[in-house]
C-alpha cells in the first residue's frame, strides 16, 4: 500500500523545506555537472563567422537577463487544484506510484516488438494501465500503434489549418543493476511513496514516467475540465529511448513527418532541464533549445598474427595504446562563440548573483566587447571541470578488443571512440582530425590507412593497415529560437506557472534556454518543426540529479505536480495566444 497523507495540510515544495544554497560558481558548475544548462537570450550569431558583437555603451550597460512578462490563459480552472489540492495531490502520487511498478525495462539491444512480444510484455501492461487510469483520454483521444509499441495520442483540434503541438516522453526506463539492490532505500520497482520525504521512488520515477504521467494528466484534467482546443494536441511517446529510440522515436517522427510534413509541427516539447536555484531566491528556468553532435568511430590495427615468441617491435595492442594515448594527450581546441546558450547563463549569474566576484562579473559581462575579456572567459570556463565540454567537442575511449591468446600475436586491435560534438563543429570535422592522427601512427609504424574498411588513403603493408570506421552519426541540432511569438509562449507560460503558482515569496525568477552534451529522442524531429524544447516543469533539487541512471532514483511530488501544471498551461495558452 502506498501512504498517503489525508486531511492534512499540503506540505511545502522540497525547495522550500531543505534549500540548498548554491553560490556563484558553485551553482554553475553544479548545474554543468548533471544537465549542462546554458542560459538567457544568447546572442545572435553573426553571418560572418559567429563575430562577437561590438557596440557603444549603450549596449554594454543593457541588461540582458531581464524577467519576463507572466502569459495567464483566461481558461485556467485547475491550475490551483493541481498545485495545491489534498486530494488531486493524492490521487496524482498513486497515478505515478503506479506507472513506476511496471518494469518497462530497455537493454542497449532491443529485438522488434513484432518479433518477441513476451519481450516486452511489461509495455503492453503498460498500456493496459493508461488506458485505465486516464478514461477520457482513452475516450476522446486517437490512439494509435507505431511498430507495435511507440504510442500516439491525436486530440484533434477544431481548426485543421493550425499547425499542431506535439508532446514526447518515452515508456522505458534503464535496467537496475542487481548488485546495487541491497543499497536501494526501497525496491527500486516499488513506486514507494514515503511522506516524510515526500519523494515517489524507483527506477523512472524521474526519467521520465514523471513527465510522462505528467503528460496524461494534464490532457485527463483539461478534458475533464470542458477544455476544447482549437490546435491538435498530439501525445508521441517512445519506447526504447534509452537505446536511441531506434525502434520507437526514429518509426514515430517518420510517420508524423508522413502525415504533417517539414515543419509541419507548430512546437514539441520532450525531457529536459527545469527549474534550478542559482543563487539564495533566484530561479532560472532553462528550457534546452539545441543539443551537441555525436559521432562514434570504430579504430581498427589489422595486423597479421604469429607466435608471441618471434614479436615485431609493436604488436596491434601497442599500436592502438599508442594512437589512444596521442587522442588522450591531444584534447580538442575550446571553441567558444557567444552565441553559445552558456553564454546567457553566465550573463544572467553575472547580472543577479550576490555571490560572484566582481571581477569575474565584469569579465562575463564585458566579454563581447574585450578580446582580453572573452580570452580570460573562457580561461575561466576551461578551468571547470563540468562546464569546459560546452565549449568543446569531447573526446571518450570507451571499448577496446584485442588479442586472444598469451603465445599467440593480436592480428587485429580495435577500440571505439566516442565523440560529442560541439555547436559549430561537425561529423566530418572530428572524421579528418581522428584521421590525421591516424595517418601520423600509420607512418611513423609502416602501416596503411583507409577509412570505412574500403577507401584507402595509404596502400596496405607487409605489416597491414589502420582503419577508421563511423558506427554512429549525429551533427549538432539546430537552435531553435529563443525569441518570437512561438518562445514568448513558452516562456511566458513557465514565467506565470511559477511566478503567480509555485513561488510564494516573492523570489526572482528567469527564464533562459539551455544546452546539455547528452541526446534525446528530438533527435528524429527535427524536420518536423523549427520549434523543439527540452523541458520538464519542475524545481530540481541538487541530491535528487545524482540519482538519475543510478542507485535509489526518486522525484519529489511537489515538482511532479508543477510540472503537470505546466503542461495543462502550455496547452491552454497556445490554443489562446498562439
Amino acid at each position: 500500500m502506498i501512504a498517503l497523507p489525508e486531511n492534512k495540510a499540503v506540505k511545502k515544495p522540497i525547495w522550500q523545506r531543505h534549500r540548498a544554497f548554491l553560490s556563484g560558481i558553485v551553482a554553475l558548475i553544479i548545474i554543468g555537472t548533471f544537465f549542462l544548462t546554458s542560459g538567457l537570450h544568447p546572442l545572435p550569431p553573426s553571418p560572418h563567422g559567429h563575430k562577437p558583437p561590438h557596440g557603444g555603451k549603450g549596449d554594454r550597460h543593457k541588461p540582458r537577463c531581464e524577467k519576463i512578462d507572466a502569459l495567464s490563459p483566461s481558461f485556467n480552472r485547475s491550475i490551483d487544484t493541481i498545485l495545491h489540492d489534498s486530494a488531486f495531490r493524492n490521487s496524482s502520487i498513486k497515478k505515478l506510484s503506479d506507472a513506476v511498478r511496471i518494469p518497462t525495462v530497455v537493454q542497449d539491444k532491443n529485438p522488434q516488438p513484432a518479433d518477441d512480444p513476451d519481450y516486452y510484455k511489461h509495455f503492453y501492461e503498460l498500456h493496459d494501465y493508461f488506458n485505465e487510469t486516464f478514461p477520457h483520454v482513452n475516450k476522446h483521444l486517437k490512439l494509435e500503434k507505431i511498430n507495435e509499441l511507440g504510442l500516439l495520442y491525436t486530440w484533434e483540434g477544431s481548426d485543421p489549418e493550425l499547425k499542431p503541438l506535439l508532446l514526447m516522453a518515452h515508456q522505458d526506463v534503464v535496467p537496475v543493476n542487481n548488485e546495487t539492490l541491497s543499497s536501494w532505500n526501497f525496491p527500486p520497482f516499488s513506486g514507494h511513496y514515503d511522506p516524510e520525504t515526500d519523494f515517489v521512488w524507483g527506477r523512472g520515477s524521474n526519467d521520465c514516467k514523471n513527465l510522462l504521467i505528467a503528460e496524461f494528466e494534464a490532457v485527463e484534467q483539461l478534458l475533464i475540465d470542458g477544455f476544447k482546443p482549437n490546435r491538435t494536441v498530439i501525445l508521441s511517446l517512445g519506447f526504447d529511448e534509452e537505446a536511441s529510440g531506434i525502434l520507437g522515436a526514429a518509426n514515430l517522427a517518420s510517420f508524423l513527418h508522413e502525415r504533417y510534413g517539414d515543419d509541419g509541427i507548430y512546437s514539441i516539447i520532450d525531457e529536459g532541464e527545469g527549474i534550478m536555484e542559482v543563487d539564495k531566491d533566484v530561479f532560472v528556468a532553462t528550457p534546452i533549445n539545441t543539443e551537441k553532435g555525436y559521432v562514434d568511430f570504430e579504430i581498427s590495427i589489422l595486423g597479421h598474427g604469429g607466435h608471441s615468441s618471434v614479436p615485431p617491435d609493436h604488436t596491434t595492442i601497442g599500436i592502438a595504446s599508442e594512437l589512444i594515448s596521442d587522442f588522450e594527450a591531444n584534447p580538442f581546441d575550446y571553441e567558444f562563440e557567444f552565441d553559445n546558450p552558456i553564454y546567457g547563463l553566465l550573463t544572467c549569474a553575472a547580472e543577479h548573483s550576490k555571490s560572484l566576484s566582481k571581477d569575474l562579473k565584469k569579465t562575463i559581462l564585458g566579454a563581447p566587447f574585450c578580446p582580453r575579456r572573452k580570452d580570460k572567459l573562457v580561461d575561466f570556463i576551461s578551468e571547470q571541470n563540468h562546464l569546459r565540454n560546452l565549449i568543446r567537442t569531447t573526446q571518450a575511449v570507451d571499448i577496446i578488443n584485442g588479442g586472444v591468446k598469451a603465445n599467440a600475436l593480436p592480428e587485429t586491435t580495435r577500440f571505439l571512440i566516442n565523440h560529442r560534438v560541439n555547436l559549430h563543429s561537425s561529423v566530418s570535422s572530428v572524421f579528418e582530425r581522428n584521421m590525421e592522427y591516424a595517418k601520423k601512427i600509420a607512418k611513423k609504424y609502416g602501416y596503411g590507412l583507409s577509412k570505412n574498411g574500403d577507401d584507402f588513403i595509404i596502400p596496405e603493408t607487409d605489416l597491414g593497415h589502420i582503419d577508421v570506421t563511423v558506427l554512429r552519426e549525429l551533427e549538432p541540432a539546430p537552435f531553435s529560437p529563443n525569441s518570437g511569438p512561438v518562445w514568448d509562449i513558452l516562456a511566458g507560460t513557465i514565467q506565470n506557472v511559477f511566478e503567480n503558482g509555485v513561488l510564494q515569496n516573492d523570489e526572482e525568477f528567469y527564464v533562459t534556454t539551455g544546452l546539455f552534451s547528452g541526446n534525446t529522442d528530438t533527435k528524429y524531429y527535427w524536420n518536423l518543426s523549427k520549434n523543439i524544447y527540452r523541458f520538464v516543469g519542475s524545481i530540481i533539487d541538487i541530491d535528487l540529479l545524482k540519482t538519475l541512471h543510478s542507485v535509489n532514483e526518486h522525484v519529489d511530488v511537489p515538482g511532479h505536480l508543477s510540472a503537470i501544471a505546466f503542461v495543462y498551461e502550455y496547452i491552454v495558452n497556445v490554443n489562446e495566444y498562439a
